[in-house]
């Protein structure tokens, strides 16, 4: 699986993606109240919503 994408712009990506996912999540009221402390749920918002994103730019930037 070759990616023209660097490392860096995934770590970028990542991040929106994980921030994108949860807001969208907190809106609708399926989200935690979780902000400050870890939680096993955050994390696993935080990587789906990273994976989607980065899933996406790569479909447009082919």
């Amino acid at each position: 699986m070759k990616s023209d994408m660097g490392v860096l712009m995934n770590i970028i990506l990542g991040v929106v993606g994980a921030i994108v996912l949860s807001l969208i999540l907190r809106l609708t009221g399926l989200g935690s109240g979780a902000s400050a402390s870890f939680s096993w749920e955050y994390l696993i918002v935080g990587f789906v919503g990273a994976c989607l994103l980065i899933f996406i730019v790569r479909l447009f930037r082919r």
